[in-house]
């Protein structure tokens, strides 16, 4: 009589079954990690972008707000119309009396706002920006055309927007551009 032996082990169709399961879940889990990482990237991107916006427009806010203002009555400050156009700014102020100080901001091909400081340094204010856009407006809210002289006498409010881009490393993860704008008062202007 012949003994048979207790077949202990695996088929081949068991090992395969449980190769396709194996990498079933595998790939799962791999699809998961890379979601999340795509996005957790685009919204650490797009606050970046927020972050920018609001910081840039709280300075030059602030800084055009204060425009034309003088502490002493002696030479008038204000907008400087050779400078001050569609994507530019540039206005005087005299925060002490030793003279008065000029502030600008500009758009720059590279994306970049800069700053031109009160050591009359250029300074960048804002990184991936899309687009940076003045409307001068008189008392009465009409429009103010750029490069004319009435940008020096008549302003009184300014419309700033400003379209932050995502940046050249994760350009290609499709973020839409967040825009930002505000109505400046520039207090000191006409009185």
């Amino acid at each position: 009589m012949s003994e048979k032996r207790a077949q202990s082990g695996m088929t081949l169709v068991e090992i395969l079954v449980a190769m396709v399961m194996m990498g079933i879940v595998l790939t799962g889990l791999y699809n998961l990690f890379r979601v999340h990482n795509l996005m957790a990237a685009k919204q650490e991107e797009t606050t970046v972008m927020q972050q920018e916006l609001l910081s840039a427009v709280v300075q030059i806010a602030e800084d055009l707000r204060m425009c034309g203002y003088t502490v002493t009555s002696g030479t008038s400050n204000g907008f400087v119309e050779i400078a001050t156009n569609a994507t530019s700014v540039r206005c005087t102020r005299d925060p002490a009396p030793d003279g008065s100080t000029q502030i600008a901001y500009i758009l720059r091909p590279n994306n970049t706002i800069d700053w031109l400081n009160a050591s009359a340094e250029w300074v960048t204010a804002a990184e991936n920006i899309a687009d940076l856009t003045f409307v001068y407006r008189d008392r009465n809210g009409d429009v103010i055309p750029v490069n004319t002289p009435e940008i020096e006498t008549d302003t009184r409010f300014i419309d700033i927007t400003i379209s932050a881009a995502a940046s050249d490393e994760r350009a290609g993860l499709n973020i839409s551009n967040r825009i930002m704008n505000t109505r400046v008062y520039c207090r000191n202007m006409g009185l």
